[in-house]
């Protein structure tokens, strides 16, 4: 057992360092936002909003919610339909990726990442990229087919800009609606 312990540390530090030494670091989304002294509970309540209006479930997204830390931390899917036409049947599926919000006083940080490619398939297999990376070029290329993996590649990278080019400015919109009411008598 300890040496299948010693062998997966190993695989995942030659991993690591491949993916270093090539410049492949995991395509990410962040920024610290500035609000002007905005409490870290009223950020964590809009974080929560939003969360709920931009999913159709923030139950099902949501893997971890500390209110008292200012953390929440969602897994989320987007759908990948390849405008490549030829044979990326094998492609059509699932980008998942891992969303963070971090609130505090008067800031909150957001990070999108982990983006992997996930297939369907069709009768003829599927074709995964996996980790989606900064790397203009597919790291792991289909054999005897690099010219169409790099399209399949630079697809996938521009229906993701094009999904957060939206997300983010919903998340920046939503972080500045108010959410603590005055109780009314209605």
């Amino acid at each position: 057992m300890k040496k299948i312990k010693h062998l997966f540390l190993l695989s995942a530090l030659t991993l690591l360092s491949i993916t270093t030494l090539f410049g492949q670091e995991k395509l990410t989304y962040s920024e610290v936002v500035q609000t002007d002294s905005i409490s870290q509970n009223e950020l964590y309540n809009r974080a929560k909003l939003w969360f709920a209006t931009t999913y159709n479930s923030a139950n099902d997204v949501l893997q971890m919610d500390n209110k008292e830390e200012g953390q929440l931390i969602g897994k989320a899917i987007l759908k990948y339909n390849p405008n490549v036409l030829s044979g990326s049947e094998q492609t059509k599926g699932n980008i998942n990726y891992t969303i963070k919000i971090f609130v505090k006083n008067g800031r909150y940080k957001y990070e999108i990442t982990d983006f992997i490619h996930d297939p369907y398939g069709n009768q003829y297999g599927k074709y995964s990229m996996g980790v989606i990376t900064t790397s203009e070029e597919c790291p792991n290329p289909k054999p005897m087919a690099k010219g169409w993996s790099d399209k399949v590649w630079k697809d996938i990278k521009s229906q993701i800009e094009t999904n957060m080019n939206s997300l983010i400015p919903s998340m920046k919109q939503g972080m500045k609606k108010k959410t603590e009411t005055k109780k009314s008598d209605w």
